[in-house]
Parts: C-alpha cells; sequence; structure tokens
C-alpha cells in the first residue's frame, strides 16, 4: 500500500504592474521590486522551519517564477531541503480593478486545482502564508486532516465587521443568491493563510469552485458588495459543501505586533505555527539574516529564543521596539 503523502506548501504571485495592486502590510503595490525581494526572503525561515519539524513532509513552493528567476539564496536552499518548485499560470485571476488590495489571493484556487490531479486519496495537503514559522511537528494536524477532510482558520464572527470590503451578514445575502437556500448555520470567516485538505475534499472544491465564482463576478457587477478575495470565497464554500469546522485554530494563530495593536497572549508562543503578518520586514527579515548560508536549525533553544525576541512572542522587547523604528524609518525613506 503507497504510503500518505502530506504537503506543505506556500506561494508567491509576482504581480505586473498592469495588474499590480496594494498591499498595506508592505506599504507598496505588488509589483514593486522591494515587495519581491520581502517575499523571497521569508521563505527562507519557512521552509527552514516547517522542514525541520517535518521532515517526512514534501515541500513545494508555487509561483507564476520560474525556478531560474529565483534568487541564488533561494535555489540553493530549495535544493537542501528538497523543496519543489512548481510554476503555475493564475487562471483564477479577478477582473482588473476588481478590489484594491490582495489581487494575487485567488491563486489559492490555481493551487487546488494542480493539486487535485496530482495527490492520492489518502494525501493531504497544507498550503499556508509564507509569513509564517513552524515551531513544532504538524504530524497530529495531518491526522487529523486525514480523518476530518479539513482543517479550517475561523478568523471573524463579528457580525458588523467589514472583511476586505463586505461583512457577514452580507457574504450570507451572496450566499442565498447563489444557491437558493438559507445557511445552516451562520456564516463565519474563514482564513485563507492556513488551510489545510484532503485530496477527496479538494475534489470536491474544485468542482464546486467554478459555480460560485461565475456568480460572484456576475453578483459584483450588480450589487454594492462582492467576494474580494480567496477567504470570502472558502467560507462560503465551507458552508455549502458541509465542511465547517475551525480544526486550525488549535494549530495556528493570526499574531498582530504593531505598536498600536497587539493581540499576543502568554503561551501563544506555544502554537505550533506562528502567523506574523507585521513581521515580514521586521522580525522574519531578522531571521532570513540569522539562518544566512547554513540554512537550518541548529539548535533549537538558542533559534527560538532569538526568534521570539525578533518577533515579539510572545513579548515586544525594547530591542525590538527600536529596531522595528528604525527599519520604519528606513523604509520612509527608502
Amino acid at each position: 500500500m503507497k504510503q500518505p503523502v502530506d504537503y506543505i506548501t506556500t506561494w508567491f504571485y509576482k504581480e505586473s504592474k498592469d495588474e499590480a495592486s496594494f498591499y498595506p502590510q508592505l506599504g507598496q503595490k505588488g509589483s514593486s521590486s522591494l515587495v519581491h525581494s520581502i517575499y523571497m526572503q521569508i521563505q527562507v525561515p519557512f521552509f527552514v522551519t516547517f522542514k525541520h519539524y517535518n521532515p517526512d513532509a514534501r515541500c513545494i513552493f508555487f509561483t507564476n517564477l520560474t525556478l531560474e528567476d529565483l534568487p541564488d539564496y533561494l535555489i540553493r536552499l530549495f535544493r537542501k531541503l528538497n523543496v519543489e518548485t512548481v510554476t503555475l499560470p493564475y487562471s483564477c485571476k479577478p477582473p482588473k480593478g476588481w478590489y484594491t488590495a490582495w489581487q494575487n489571493q485567488f491563486y489559492l484556487y490555481d493551487i487546488l486545482k494542480y493539486m487535485g490531479n496530482r495527490m492520492g486519496e489518502e494525501d493531504t495537503l497544507l498550503v499556508s502564508d509564507a509569513d509564517c514559522l513552524c515551531h513544532t511537528s504538524l504530524a497530529p494536524l495531518f491526522e487529523e486532516v486525514r480523518k476530518n477532510g479539513s482543517a479550517l482558520y475561523e478568523f471573524i464572527t463579528d457580525r458588523k465587521h467589514i472583511i476586505n470590503g463586505i461583512t457577514l451578514p452580507q457574504m450570507e445575502e451572496l450566499y442565498r443568491a447563489c444557491y437558493g437556500k438559507k445557511e445552516m448555520n451562520p456564516i463565519t470567516y474563514y482564513g485563507g493563510e492556513f488551510v489545510a485538505f484532503r485530496k477527496d475534499v479538494i475534489d470536491r472544491i474544485n468542482k464546486a469552485f467554478p459555480e460560485l465564482w461565475t456568480f460572484n463576478l456576475e453578483y459584483g457587477r450588480k450589487h454594492p458588495f462582492k467576494l474580494n478575495e480567496e477567504a470570502h470565497l472558502l467560507s462560503l464554500l465551507a458552508e455549502h459543501l458541509h465542511i465547517r469546522n475551525a480544526i486550525a485554530n488549535r494549530y495556528v494563530k493570526r499574531m498582530w505586533t504593531t505598536p498600536h495593536f497587539n493581540n499576543v497572549q502568554p503561551n501563544d508562543e506555544n502554537f505550533p505555527v506562528w502567523h506574523l503578518p507585521y513581521e515580514k520586514k521586521r522580525g522574519l527579515y531578522q531571521l532570513y539574516k540569522l539562518i544566512g548560508k547554513d540554512s537550518d536549525i541548529t539548535n533549537e533553544n538558542v533559534f527560538w529564543q532569538k526568534a521570539g525576541s525578533y518577533t515579539g512572542i510572545p513579548c515586544i522587547n525594547l530591542k525590538k521596539r527600536i529596531r522595528d523604528r528604525l527599519t520604519t524609518l528606513w523604509m520612509k525613506l527608502k
């Protein structure tokens, strides 16, 4: 019997100047060289930590770039860690001017289409944003996915909150218009930064996606709201396909470490995966430099002590505040 494969993947889609949308966390459009360099650098701590704690998993980097387009340090890292690069076009791209930000996010569904044709029946797939660090083995997560079919990250339940241009009640209105039925339970928002599926669930998503995608494109032309990013569609597909859960909430947390908003609590450092959106050009950059040419974690205690200090997990020290302030000033000058 073939041994099931656990896939760990992340991705980067480089936008052209013509299609570039805004990335608020970086203060730049997706076509900028700064955005490109930052996303290349954070692949280093991502794959080093995920591979270190999951050595038997198969790692894939999806991109519209070719292997030769990647920086030399990343090519060397991928060879050392046996990370596969898959060059994949963006067929689920929304129309020009669809929304102001994050217009590469629907690339997730191209990844799911590709993996649906590649995976075996008992294989599992984790698609994670690259601004994450893996802190421990994800074997329990993959076993839960193999048993339950999926692991989703329930992030927003506030029905008044505007989530990238739409509220949860408005998402329910669109759901009813598309499927002609009422949702069984109130819609919640599942973050797209960390999703895991079994092969058969991916097949079901791939089969259901075109109907919702086509309906959404038409709906958006006639109404003041629409599904603007991949997690909006995922939230509705989860209800439609009866795959709703909050399993991933036990494994990952979106940790904000900005000077104006910090949601990190004591013991958050024990989450298997840290999602660190604010740290792309700060703590994760420092880890990229720390890992350097060795591309390895030689001493776990030392590494995580420095990782916590750099990223502010579980608390932000004075040295990090000063370093982050200097980074902000440097970015403004640049």
